[in-house]
């Protein structure tokens, strides 16, 4: 007589235990530490365990010294439990997880490497130029000087997100005809008695997803003669124009981070799925979920916050582009600067020895939560979790900031 009610949870997508369990009440965990002169790994680590405690399903820390090796690996928690039946999968430096907005590291990264390598593009070129040709006459005349460079920092006039209190959601095509954000987050200021960061083009800069989905549509991270040809190829149907756009630059877009961040270190990752199958996490609602959920979607075009990566994945990726000029070159300095200007990086963190630069990315209503920072010393860090966390505690950031300062000593 359940049969019923057992097929509408199935049709929701909601996560079936195969049977009544009880998690264990102490959790697997893993500490390595390599000795470094001038560095306590072993009181990073220690603490960093502590701090994070059991306040996520799984999680995995890696920490890597300037040369790249990694110096410090902390594991807890399981990547799928022992109440899914497939069995338990413990979380670890090598389990692949989504990264969100992190991903935004890796887009920078590979555009700023292709603007940098084509001779016919600048960062300071005004974005609209490389925007398809039927968008660049849509574009609001408030976005006209926006530049590609102005999209990394962050000032291209856009809003944190694009919903407003009037239950409107606003597409990426919306935004850029419209132009106005900032006259709507004013007025949604005004309206709730908030205090959300108010854009202005070019001299405001104010964290926008969507500075960084239109790189994708911009023929600056692509080939300038193939993007012609694909928006040549559109042919009116079951799809509409925009869409088509999107579909190929994501693909594009994939294909280009592969080959210019992954190959040239030996690492592999997937975008809204797992390179690995074997090595993906299941996603909760909390540490003490029973059941997770596969949030895969195999197929789907790569948006700018798809990636699944695992920590010594993620971290031996930022460490490149850090400590070489292979990826970034003339705009290092910008990218890692701890100033406004910096290009990408949310926050910059203090800590006993100057600023440190960090991304953080969460999916899923913070299912899926992630962590990057490059500290002053060269030394980067990389934490991915899968679960929203407990209630008391320290964030992923918080705890790799304190970890590094004990670690590191006064300055």
């Amino acid at each position: 007589m359940f049969k019923p009610f057992l097929v509408s949870l199935i049709a929701m997508g909601l996560p079936i235990a195969a049977s009544a369990c009880d998690l264990p009440a102490e959790r697997p965990s893993f500490i390595d530490v390599q000795e470094k002169p001038d560095f306590d790994t072993a009181t990073f680590a220690a603490l960093v365990a502590q701090a994070i405690g059991d306040r996520y399903m799984g999680y995995a820390v890696t920490l890597r010294g300037e040369n790249g090796r990694i110096i410090a690996q902390v594991n807890h928690g399981y990547a799928r439990t022992p109440c899914e039946s497939g069995g338990e999968q413990r979380f670890n430096g090598r389990t692949e997880a989504a990264i969100g907005s992190v991903s935004k590291v890796l887009t920078a990264a590979t555009v700023i490497n292709r603007a940098e390598t084509l001779q016919s593009v600048s960062l300071d070129d005004r974005f609209q130029d490389y925007l398809p040709r039927r968008w660049q006459g849509e574009l609001d005349t408030s976005l006209q000087p926006v530049t590609l460079r102005n999209l990394l920092q962050h000032r291209a006039g856009f809003a944190k997100s694009g919903k407003t209190i009037w239950d409107h959601a606003f597409t990426l095509q919306e935004r850029y005809q419209l132009g106005a954000e900032t006259y709507i987050v004013r007025a949604q200021n005004i309206a709730t008695g908030a205090n959300a960061c108010v854009p202005e083009p070019v001299t405001k800069r104010c964290y926008a997803n969507t500075s960084f989905a239109l790189w994708n549509v911009s023929a600056a991270s692509l080939v300038p003669t193939k993007w012609a040809q694909i928006e040549d190829g559109f042919a009116p149907g079951e799809i509409t124009y925009d869409s088509y756009l999107q579909v190929h630059a994501y693909n594009r877009y994939r294909d280009i981070v592969e080959k210019t961040l992954f190959e040239p270190v030996g690492v592999t990752g997937g975008c809204n799925t797992f390179s690995d199958p074997a090595r993906g996490a299941l996603y909760y609602n909390g540490p003490m979920d029973e059941a997770g959920t596969d949030r895969t979607e195999v197929g789907k075009p790569c948006a700018i916050g798809g990636w699944f990566l695992s920590t010594r994945a993620l971290s031996k990726v930022v460490h490149r582009i850090v400590s070489t000029r292979e990826v970034v070159n003339d705009n290092h300095e910008l990218m890692f600067s701890a100033d406004d200007d910096r290009l990408v990086f949310a926050s910059r963190p203090r800590t006993n020895d100057g600023r440190a630069v960090s991304h953080n990315g969460s999916r899923w209503g913070g299912q899926a939560t992630a962590e990057v920072v490059v500290f002053p010393n060269g030394f980067v860090a990389a934490a991915i979790a899968n679960s929203r966390p407990a209630n008391e505690g320290v964030g992923l950031r918080k705890a790799l900031i304190d970890g590094y300062n004990a670690a590191r000593g006064p300055s």
